[in-house]
């Protein structure tokens, strides 16, 4: 399997006349079958049909069984390369003035620091700043330690930047707390399958610790599918291999990938199918069932999640990963963990992060819970703190 995946990802570098016909009758079916069940009623209820095509699109480039992940990750870059668009950040000039590349020892990626986005004049002052690895941690309340999705095969650390700057945002302007984010950019498999990406998570954030001197209790780990895996992962890590590290004060988890041992059941209406979970699964695993069953690949195999920090799980209703989410949220509550889970119905994979399959309002919705719990843990944090 190993060989077949290589030579997958590998099979198609450039777009070819029957790649192109694949893509436009995939495309073509779907939307009209989308539009037919919208006329129909047999959409869930709530999604526009805009969202629903929009969904589609996704399932295209995730799904797996029309493209490579060699063609997906380009098709990812373009749609990621759309929301820049969308929100100002398409140059890398526009990008570089709100993120900051940082590197340690055995990791890499993006110091996003607060900026003032409520007053515009120190807002320009705080874009025009230059910062550096040392900065990583200060000039905030809380530090978000962000590991982005993507099945682990697509994705970067700046594909959220601009829901970072709206959780900045809404936590300045209804908290008054500052938040600086720190997004890992781990090697994306199978160029560097499981543990590569954890290895790499687990020394940022111990970096993040030991050498910049950050509290563990004012930082909050935050990812989406894979990212929510690693997430995970990575705590679990922490908690059994180096305890005097410290967890963080809490997660907040989108849609995330706990790997349950249980077959997964198609829903025509996310993006995330059986097919393509599968895909992922063994890009990053190789197929090793040492690796499926270890809690570090899958978590909700692990023997207890007592200690593990208090959580926030956005979950879309009508998700192909809902049942093992929810699996792993009875199995950590049963075990001690603080769980605050969110559930909407109708919505699909990660709709807190993508306003396009969700709407404006839900978004914003999101924004406001996941500020709301952030500043729970300040408020903690200073409460426990010693003046």
């Amino acid at each position: 399997m190993t060989f077949a995946l290589s030579q997958n990802q590998n099979a198609v570098k450039y777009w070819t006349p029957i790649a192109y016909s694949r893509l436009f009758i995939y495309l073509t079916a779907n939307i009209l079958r989308t539009t037919i069940r919208k006329i129909f009623g047999r959409t869930p209820k709530g999604q526009a049909l805009h969202e629903g095509i929009m969904i589609q699109l996704l399932r295209l480039m995730m799904g797996g069984s029309v493209l490579n992940v060699a063609q997906s990750r380009r098709m990812m870059n373009f749609s990621n390369a759309v929301v820049h668009l969308k929100t100002g950040t398409f140059l890398q000039s526009s990008k570089d003035k709100w993120a900051t590349p940082v590197k340690g020892q055995g990791w890499k990626g993006f110091w996003i620091p607060f900026k003032d986005q409520v007053n515009k004049d120190q807002l320009k002052k705080d874009l025009a700043k230059k910062h550096t690895v040392a900065d990583i941690g200060s000039g905030c309340d809380i530090v978000m330690f962000a590991i982005h999705g993507g099945g682990m095969v697509m994705g970067n650390a700046l594909m959220f930047l601009s829901s970072y700057r709206a959780w900045m945002k809404v936590l300045q302007q209804k908290h008054n707390v500052k938040i600086g984010v720190l997004s890992v950019e781990y090697t994306l498999s199978p160029e560097a399958p499981f543990p590569g990406a954890l290895n790499e998570c687990v020394a940022a954030y111990k970096h993040l610790i030991e050498h910049q001197g950050v509290d563990p209790r004012r930082v909050v780990m935050c990812g989406d599918s894979a990212g929510g895996n690693l997430c995970l992962t990575t705590a679990l890590k922490i908690r059994d291999a180096y305890p005097s590290v410290g967890l963080p004060a809490g997660q907040v988890l989108f849609s995330p990938w706990v790997m349950c041992p249980k077959p997964l059941k198609d829903n025509p209406d996310d993006y995330i199918s059986v097919t393509g979970g599968t895909l992922f699964v063994e890009a990053y695993t190789q197929n090793q069932a040492k690796v499926h069953t270890s809690p570090y690949a899958s978590p909700i195999q692990s023997a207890t999640l007592a200690g593990m920090p208090r959580m926030q799980i956005f979950i879309g209703g009508v998700e192909t990963l809902r049942p093992s989410i929810e699996r792993f949220i009875v199995k950590a509550t049963a075990e001690g963990v603080e769980i605050e889970s969110h559930l909407k119905e109708g919505k699909s994979h990660d709709y807190p992060l993508i306003e396009e399959i969700s709407g404006v309002k839900v978004v914003r919705e999101s924004h406001e819970l996941i500020a709301k719990f952030v500043a729970r843990i300040r408020d903690d944090y200073i409460g426990t703190r010693e003046i």
